[in-house]
């Protein structure tokens, strides 16, 4: 991630998850989105919310087994619940 990058805003990230329980991303397109945030630049998020959020995103491609997830559509529309209920 490149220095100059902002740090997602709550209403970024809130969207990506949006975007994930209702289909509108895949998993890994999720999980990339987060990815440079939570492996690269973690230290550069200052609110707790996007944090978590970041991370819940950047597990939703866990796999299982080979043809199996960790999380699905029942979790990410808790991610979001459980985000709206935060802010």
């Amino acid at each position: 991630m490149r220095e100059s990058a902002p740090v997602p805003t709550r209403a970024e990230v809130r969207k990506v998850l949006e975007d994930l329980a209702t289909g509108a991303v895949t998993r890994a397109e999720a999980s990339d989105r987060a990815r440079p945030w939570i492996v690269e630049d973690a230290h550069r998020i200052d609110d707790g919310l996007v944090w978590v959020a970041l991370d819940w995103l950047f597990g939703a491609d866990l796999l299982t087994s080979p043809a199996g997830y960790l999380h699905g559509p029942v979790d990410f529309q808790a991610w979001l619940v459980e985000f709206d209920a935060r802010r």
